[in-house]
Formats: C-alpha cells, sequence, structure tokens
C-alpha cells in the first residue's frame, strides 16, 4: 500500500471537509457543537501532514510534534478571547477542534514518543522470532527518556544489553526506523566467521533444533534450520541457510570507523564496538541488512526495546507474543 500517497489524500481531503462544513454549519458557541465534518477535516490534515513530512524526518519524532498541533490551537484561541464554552461570539472551527482535542491528543503524542510505541515488521531479517506482519510494541524509556529530534537521554534509564531486540534510526537514513538484536556493547570485541558468533573470545552456542520453512513475498521458499542461541538472559532462536556465505565482503559499505575497528573477508568479521556505540545483527543470519554490512548504531540513534507482539492480522494466535 502506497502509505505516502494515502497521506496527501489526507492531506487534501482535509480542507475539502472544512470548506464543505463552512457553507452548511450553523454559528458555534461551544467546543461540542463542531461539525462532524470539520472534525474528520482538521484530523486528516494532521494524519496527512504527518505522513507527509515523515518523508524528511523520523516518524516518531514528528508524531509528537503533529499531536501537539491542537494544543497550541487551543492556546491561541485562549489569548484570542475564546472559551470551550459559552462564548459571546461565534468560535471558529480551528478554535473549536483546539479546545475538544488538545489533551487527548496531547496524550497520545507524549505516550507514543516516551512511553510505548507501536511498530510493523516489514521484512524477515528477525525471523523466525519476529515476521512480516507482525505489530510490536516498544518501551520507549528502556534506554532513557529522550529529547525528540535530538534524541539523547534527558533521564537516564539504562543502557542495551546484549540479546536485546531494539529498535533504532537506521544510521544511513536516519528517517527509517530498523529492529535488530544487540551483539555487541561498547568494548566488545564480536566476531562472525563460518555461522559462529564469538564474543571477547568466547563462543556463543548455537545448537540446531528443527528446520524451518519460510516465503516472503515474491520470492521462492526459503529453506533453514532453527538455531537455538543465549546472550545474557535472552533466550531466543536465528536461523541458518545451509550453503549461504557468513558475509558477502563486496556488500559491505564504507562506513564510519570501518578501518580502524574492523576486518572482513570471505568467512565473516570481526569488530571491536566503539563507545557509544553498538553492534546489530539480524536473527535471520543469512538474510539480514544488518551491522556487518553498515557498521554501528550510535546511543542517540537509539528509540527503544522490542517487548512484545500485539497483533498479526494473518496469524491471530501471535498476539501477546513476548520477544525474547
Amino acid at each position: 500500500m502506497n502509505w505516502t500517497l494515502l497521506a496527501f489524500v489526507a492531506l487534501l481531503a482535509g480542507p475539502a471537509l472544512i470548506w464543505y462544513s463552512r457553507r452548511s454549519a450553523q454559528p458555534v458557541f461551544d467546543a461540542e457543537q463542531m461539525a462532524e465534518s470539520a472534525l474528520w477535516g482538521y484530523f486528516f490534515i494532521l494524519v496527512g501532514g504527518w505522513g507527509v513530512l515523515s518523508m524528511f524526518a523520523n516518524p516518531s519524532d514528528l508524531f509528537f510534534v503533529v499531536m501537539l498541533v491542537a494544543a497550541v490551537m487551543a492556546l491561541i484561541a485562549k489569548l484570542m478571547g475564546y472559551k470551550a464554552k459559552g462564548n459571546e461570539k461565534a468560535l471558529p472551527d480551528w478554535a473549536a477542534f483546539g479546545f475538544s482535542n488538545a489533551l487527548v491528543l496531547a496524550a497520545i503524542g507524549i505516550g507514543k514518543t516516551f512511553v510505548i510505541e507501536p511498530m510493523q515488521i516489514p521484512s524477515s531479517s528477525m525471523r523466525p522470532g519476529l515476521i512480516v506482519g507482525d505489530f510490536i510494541l516498544i518501551n520507549k524509556s528502556a534506554y532513557g527518556v529522550r529529547v525528540p529530534f535530538l534524541n539523547v537521554p534527558v533521564i537516564p534509564v539504562g543502557k542495551p544489553e546484549r540479546g536485546d531486540v531494539v529498535v533504532f534510526r537506521f544510521p544511513e537514513d536516519t528517517k527509517i526506523n530498523y529492529i535488530k538484536r544487540v551483539i555487541g556493547v561498547p568494548g566488545d570485541k564480536v566476531e562472525y566467521r563460518n555461522k559462529q558468533l564469538t564474543i571477547n573470545g568466547v563462543r556463543v552456542d548455537s545448537v540446531p533444533v528443527g528446520n524451518y520453512e519460510y516465503k516472503d513475498a515474491g520470492q521462492d521458499s526459503v529453506q533453514a534450520v532453527r538455531m537455538a542461541e543465549k546472550l545474557n538472559q535472552h533466550k531466543y532462536e536465528t536461523l541458518n541457510v545451509p550453503g549461504t556465505p557468513s558475509l558477502i565482503p563486496m556488500s559491505v559499505h564504507d562506513f564510519p570507523m570501518r578501518e580502524q575497528q574492523c576486518q572482513h573477508d570471505e568467512t565473516g568479521f570481526s569488530c571491536t564496538v566503539p563507545q557509544g556505540q553498538y553492534m546489530m545483527l539480524g536473527d535471520n543470519r543469512d538474510n539480514s541488512n544488518d551491522g556487518r554490512y553498515w557498521g554501528f548504531v550510535p546511543d542517540d540513534h537509539l528509540a527503544g526495546r522490542a517487548f512484545m507482539v500485539w497483533m498479526n492480522f494473518g496469524q491471530f494466535s501471535r498476539i501477546g507474543t513476548r520477544i525474547q
């Protein structure tokens, strides 16, 4: 589905609905008297504006700003002498929208920005634990309460640990959110060679526990082996596709500190994680665009820790699945 096109449609439909409501609406002296068509018009403008602006900045930050628009409308109306109820002169529809929706929309924006944010899994890079179509919840304060846009923590809470499933801003395009598993924290030496993960010289146990088959839209069926791994308190499974390489050297990008911190060859890679940065890999090790190719994730790119699947319209049995 083309979400950008829908955003533009909403942005055009909003003013049309507001114009239509003004043609037939009676004067409004109370915010609760606002015409329903005008109400939907302003909602469409907010949603459409958020969608269009998301092409230029991270949508998580923009959601917070857009949801505060109603509060700004209400404040301006208040400064102009309007009230939510009992006005002597007719209340403009924008002021009525602000008065009637400021608290609700501000609460949604604050909750999504600082507490819990939903996200949909778009690819198979985190199979078998997370599949395409999963809607997940992210604990936004797991790694500190952060300032929107700057994304720096103002209230430190915790740091990512090995094994955490983390949502972060993609270092090569911060408008995009990625989800991977933390494999290395600052100071760790991480190696992944011949499909064996080693951290600080210690091999991470990876035991085959069964077969796994999946098929993404427009692609052939993939036959893989499920591998049981454990990092810290996290027990999870990864996928190993027999016959595929641990690394495709020609696909490795020229990322910051690559020459100083990493070595890549046909057998895999090794990296020493710099201070203030993290190494991320996908659980679907042979089908994941991750840190082995584009490098490290800075702390100020972290968005939160994924903890639960709350919906999958194709597989309702996955609702409530805890992310290991």
